[in-house]
C-alpha cells in the first residue's frame, strides 16, 4: 500500500476553484484500479497552501492514475491557479 501527498500552493482566492477541480478528480480516482481512499486539506496558518493525501494498493497502480489523461486534464484546469508548482510526494510503508 501506498500513500500519496499532494502539496498545492495557490495564489490567492483560488481555493473554491481548486477544491471543484479536485472533486471532479476525486470521482474520477474513485473508478480508477487500486485506488482506496483520499481527502483534501489546507494549512490552519495558511489558507492559500492544500495538501492532499490519498491511498493506494500499490505503487503502479499509482503510477497508472499519475499517468492518466482524466487526471492529466485536471492537472492543466488546476496549474494556472497555483502559484507554485505542485509537490507530490509517495510514501510506503517500512
Amino acid at each position: 500500500m501506498v500513500r500519496v501527498l499532494i502539496e498545492r500552493w495557490l495564489k490567492p482566492g483560488k481555493g473554491p476553484e481548486l477544491l471543484d477541480a479536485l472533486r471532479g478528480m476525486r470521482g474520477d480516482a474513485v473508478h480508477a484500479t487500486g485506488y482506496i481512499s483520499g481527502e483534501t486539506l489546507h494549512n490552519a496558518a495558511d489558507p492559500n497552501h492544500f495538501i492532499t493525501i490519498s491511498t493506494w494498493h500499490s505503487l503502479e497502480e499509482w503510477n497508472a492514475w499519475a499517468d492518466c489523461r482524466a487526471r492529466q486534464q485536471v492537472r492543466e484546469r488546476v496549474a494556472p491557479l497555483l502559484a507554485k508548482d505542485e509537490r507530490v510526494t509517495v510514501l510506503e510503508h517500512t
